[in-house]
């Protein structure tokens, strides 16, 4: 009975620790912004906690807009946004370490969700550590983002991706598109040119109409299903999963395989693949 008791005091105190953080999980809240006009065509972006939108539209100038959110004034009040503009190009940069003092202790959080708008042929680059990412709608683009699931779409140039851990999905990109990614699924459609995953360490990888050649040079572990290529479709090092192909307008090629079944349909060119033990 005394342990059951200790049991139920220790839960009961848990839960009424937790209770505020539940009840508001934003405890402290205000808005930063920032706004430029005239013609810009690269905009470099700094992200840190929080989930991120970066929208194209016709209009020129950026524009944007964030709500802080901590778990106290102080920490709230070392949330910023900086930001400046160096000839056509401009920078955002969130800075939420300020506020990192305050996150060990107990029941303590930081975060800046934003929302921006830029010129839909701007450059745009984003680093992110952590938080959701949208990105649609702009010209050429480079993400690294560290975790958190990260969505890609409408992309006019060249896309390149850098991904430590999150789902990622790229749609309808009108260049080429270079990925290397840690953990998370990656779903790749519509891309107009090349499409070369350097590296992916865990996580399934599907890929669906692309222009050019399919390239996944190394593959840890998970499935790999890619149709409807114009070119080649290469898979240079697979190490565990299934490996389906169908509809490749020129040659299937797998160098080394370690696990799994090997499997396609409708390849015009020629098909060189590993022979089973």
């Amino acid at each position: 009975m005394k342990m059951f008791a200790t049991q139920a005091l220790t839960v009961a105190l848990f839960s009424f620790i937790w209770a505020p953080a539940i009840a508001d999980p934003c405890a402290f809240s205000s808005d930063r912004s920032a706004n430029f006009t005239g013609t810009i065509k690269r905009v470099v972006i700094s992200a840190e906690a929080g989930n991120l939108k970066v929208l194209g539209n016709r209009g020129g100038g950026v524009n944007a807009t964030g709500r802080a959110c901590a778990s106290s004034e102080g920490a709230l009040a070392r949330i910023t946004l900086e930001s400046r503009r160096e000839l056509d190009t401009v920078y955002l940069t969130v800075t939420i370490g300020g506020a990192m003092s305050d996150l060990f202790s107990f029941n303590r959080y930081a975060t800046l969700d934003l929302e921006v708008t830029v010129p839909n042929s701007a450059q745009v680059n984003i680093t992110d550590t952590s938080g959701d990412i949208e990105l649609r709608d702009v010209g050429s683009s480079a993400v690294v983002d560290q975790s958190g699931d990260l969505l890609v779409t409408n992309i006019k140039g060249d896309l390149e991706i850098s991904d430590e851990a999150g789902d990622t999905r790229v749609v309808s990109v009108g260049g080429n598109v270079r990925l290397k990614d840690g953990s998370g699924n990656i779903e790749i459609e519509d891309i107009r040119g090349d499409v070369r995953i350097a590296q992916d360490t865990s996580g399934d990888i599907s890929m669906v109409k692309v222009g050019g050649t399919a390239d996944v040079v190394e593959d840890g572990a998970g499935n790999i299903v890619i149709r409807e290529i114009t070119n080649n479709v290469i898979v240079g090092k697979d190490g565990s999963g299934d490996i389906n192909v169908s509809e490749v307008g020129s040659d299937f090629i797998v160098s080394t395989d370690s696990t799994g079944s090997i499997l396609h349909d409708h390849v015009r060119g020629s098909v060189h693949i590993p022979a089973k033990p």
